[in-house]
């Protein structure tokens, strides 16, 4: 068993531990990132309906300006892959409540980019290549972990021992490394899954987004780079998604149509389907000692308004601003004081966030007729009141 020394050791390499470990290069630090997953490739991406991935993420503003200081968005719009939006229609499927946000709303150009997840960790992990300080090791599993006051002890699959300063908890909702720092949490199943798919469209989308708020759960439509394929992402009860992921082609293609109720595009054909369970997550604390999270690791919410991404992002903005900030004035960049620094600042973002979607989801699950009444006024109340229109699109998206 050989034992390395690194500064900063990063569990989980996705797009919230990537963007953090690109935020914390320009210090110098030796860091190494850690994932279970084998080295992703980086084959050629067609166009074909089964050939885009199916998880997909929109991206705010804010957080394109991030990964554009990060040297990784050069390669998103270069794959011309990403369908920036600017236009959004949100409905309730049981009244007639209707909202029309506009990118004209807040005087931008768009209200964000759908882009394919995979896309996003290809475009981080090419701009790791050029910081030779950064290191990443596919294919190895955390095993064990010990918080000591000197720093974090690490043991991996490969057998190897690794201590860091600091560890940086990025391994998503189902976090091994915080069920190893025995960090609490409060969890809670929605009792729905999403399934989510590519899909054909006519008329073209025409940069639209679609969001119908139906019994059921809610139904997203959105628009990829081509002008003809959305992805959706379809929130269901367990028994109703257990059913849908079943269906055949054309009796899913009649259940979408149905579904949108011929406010959007009409779907003329669907890709192979992925499906998986809705978990909202918050962990109490969100570091002890030199370990510290970020992303699903801290905070996993519902996908209704696709904020799960950005607030993972603003996660690695924040706590690569705090460590880089000590570090450039010559402080312990390490010390728990700088953790709390990041907690503090995200923590209310993030709590307020998933408090929006749990009132999203029991106000528009709900069958009360009164209930149903007043989110029929409140969005038809929204989409007459310039205000409070710009508010509500700014929380939607994220815009600043």
């Amino acid at each position: 068993m050989q034992e390395h020394q690194v500064d900063i050791a990063i569990i989980g390499a996705g797009v919230v531990g990537l963007a953090t470990a690109l935020s914390l290069a320009s210090t110098g630090l030796e860091i190494a990132l850690f994932d279970a997953q084998p080295t992703p490739s980086a084959g050629s991406r067609g166009t074909a309906l089964n050939e885009w991935d199916r998880r997909v993420t929109a991206l705010t503003p804010q957080s394109i300006r991030f990964l554009k200081s990060l040297d990784a968005w050069s390669s998103i719009e270069e794959s011309q892959r990403g369908g920036a939006y600017t236009d959004m229609f949100v409905w309730d499927s049981e009244g007639t409540g209707c909202v029309h946000f506009t990118a004209t709303d807040l005087n931008i150009e768009s209200l964000g980019t759908i882009v394919e997840s995979s896309l996003t960790t290809e475009a981080l992990i090419n701009a790791t290549k050029a910081m030779p300080n950064i290191a990443i090791h596919w294919d190895t599993c955390l095993e064990s972990m010990d918080i000591e006051a000197q720093g974090v002890r690490l043991t991996t699959s490969s057998g190897d021992s690794v201590i860091a300063d600091i560890t940086i908890g990025a391994d998503g909702g189902r976090s091994k490394s915080r069920e190893l720092a025995g960090m609490r949490t409060r969890e809670w199943r929605y009792g729905q899954n999403a399934i989510v798919a590519t899909v054909r469209v006519e008329p073209h989308h025409s940069r639209a987004c679609w969001q119908a708020f139906l019994p059921s759960g809610p139904l997203a439509l959105l628009p990829l780079a081509n002008d003809d394929l959305c992805s959706i992402v379809w929130s269901l009860d367990d028994a109703l998604s257990d059913q849908w992921i079943q269906a055949d082609h054309d009796a899913f293609v009649g259940g979408l149509n149905r579904a949108l109720s011929g406010r959007g595009p009409q779907v003329l054909e669907v890709s192979d389907r992925q499906m998986f369970p809705l978990i909202q997550c918050h962990a109490v604390d969100y570091s002890k000692g030199r370990f510290v999270l970020v992303g699903d690791a801290a905070h996993s919410i519902h996908p209704l308004a696709g904020q799960g991404i950005n607030l993972g992002l603003s996660d690695a903005r924040t706590l690569g601003s705090e460590i880089v900030r000590a570090h450039q004035r010559g402080a312990e960049w390490f010390s728990p004081q700088v953790f709390s620094r990041y907690e503090r600042q995200r923590k209310g973002d993030n709590l307020g966030m998933m408090a929006t979607m749990q009132a999203f989801k029991w106000g528009f699950g709900s069958k009360n007729p009164a209930v149903t009444l007043m989110r029929n006024v409140g969005l038809n109340s929204v989409d007459t009141l310039p205000i409070a229109k710009r508010w509500f699109v700014q929380q939607a998206v994220g815009a600043k």
